[in-house]
């Protein structure tokens, strides 16, 4: 097992393996099937789990986004490299998930955001992908 103790983003322990997970099968398959899984595991999480959470789903998005800049080539890679070799904080790769929706059973989720095809929730994906887009590890992406 490995061993993150004290390792976290966002001072969470739970969004750094959100991260590393969606980096890794973002490496394995394809950004549509990582992207499908957050997504369906945030589903099962608000069906009696920990609830729907958007801070969730922004910590699989920006795993995914790394592992891009790492392998769809060569120049992006070497960028994200140079970047990481120098002063490195999570804010370089990190969102900011300050206000994001979470802990929501199923019945608040779709009362408050419509499902995963209603606008609100298309709206909070694409503000989780704003806040990804800022970030100076992806500014080459």
């Amino acid at each position: 097992k490995p061993k993150t103790k004290g390792v976290h983003l966002a001072k969470r322990g739970d969004l750094l393996l959100h991260f590393i997970i969606s980096a890794g099968l973002k490496i394995v398959s394809d950004s549509g099937i990582s992207a499908a899984i957050g997504e369906y595991k945030e589903l099962l999480d608000s069906d009696g789990g920990t609830g729907f959470s958007f801070v969730d789903l922004a910590a699989d998005t920006a795993g995914i986004r790394f592992a891009e800049a790492a392998t769809n080539n060569k120049q992006t890679a070497i960028n994200l490299q140079n970047i990481m070799a120098g002063s490195t904080t999570e804010t370089t790769f990190f969102p900011d998930i300050t206000g994001l929706p979470e802990s929501m059973n199923d019945k608040t989720f779709n009362k408050l955001f419509g499902g995963v095809d209603g606008p609100k929730y298309k709206s909070m994906v694409q503000t989780i992908e704003s806040r990804i887009a800022t970030k100076s590890a992806y500014s080459n992406l």
